[in-house]
């Protein structure tokens, strides 16, 4: 992969500084989105279960590419390294502080929502492509269309979460994300006259902050509330982003 690299910093929110580096990826240019904390904190991701992490990434892989997420011969942890290693703070990041996602939505197409109540505080991070593989889960078969969408949402809070909290709190913005589709008409790709609950390829990622410990985060709370604001938010401007760009 050339090193043709430069960054760009979207902002400072609550010490998470949220950077954009834009780079090529075996000769095709790409993006990604590092979510840099101000010191470790523990994160629940769908991908790579509980950990303690530094950064949260969110890396796009360009269409040319989407293939060769499925070539053994290929080592995306080369990839997803020397993004890390790319950040424009010089902080020594690694797979083994890290949280990494992946999508075929560029981060110019990111969503960020901030929803507030007094000292607490919920941030949304999404990018949504819904045009490829939406389905109505449990009812549509499991097959790839073409391109293929994906949903992948990350949530910082102010309040500490407990690792139940944390597991639950899955329940919250994934129901946050439903009301998204929900409220833009979002279509099964599979059946057009089913409502879309979300997509094939959908991901989350959730990290506790520091505040006062919270062990419960359903709709009933107001950090749930919150949570769920922030996502429905930033979804669906993701969605409008997105389709904004395919049509443009």
């Amino acid at each position: 992969m050339a090193q043709d690299i430069h960054s760009e910093i979207l902002g400072c929110f609550h010490g998470i500084t949220a950077e954009v580096v834009f780079h090529r990826i075996w000769n095709v240019p790409s993006n990604a989105l590092l979510l840099h904390l101000p010191e470790p904190q523990r994160t629940l991701s769908g991908l790579q279960g509980y950990r303690r992490v530094s950064v949260v990434a969110n890396c796009h892989i360009p269409q040319p590419l989407w293939m060769k997420l499925h070539d053994p011969a290929v080592d995306w942890r080369d990839y997803y390294r020397r993004i890390l290693k790319a950040n424009s703070f010089g902080k020594v990041l690694s797979l083994d502080n890290a949280t990494m996602l992946s999508t075929g939505v560029p981060m110019p197409e990111l969503a960020y929502r901030e929803e507030t109540d007094c000292h607490l505080w919920a941030i949304a991070f999404v990018t949504a492509g819904v045009e490829g593989n939406a389905l109505r889960v449990g009812v549509d078969t499991g097959r790839h269309h073409n391109p293929v969408g994906t949903i992948n949402t990350v949530v910082f809070t102010s309040v500490e979460l407990t690792q139940a909290a944390m597991a639950a709190s899955f329940i919250t913005l994934t129901e946050a994300k439903v009301v998204a589709l929900e409220d833009l008409g979002i279509k099964s790709s599979y059946n057009p006259a089913l409502q879309a609950t979300g997509t094939g390829t959908d991901q989350i990622v959730i990290v506790s902050g520091k505040g006062e410990k919270c062990t419960y985060v359903s709709g009933h709370t107001k950090i749930g509330a919150l949570m769920a604001r922030a996502v429905t938010a930033a979804t669906k401007e993701a969605i409008t982003k997105r389709r904004k760009a395919l049509n443009s």
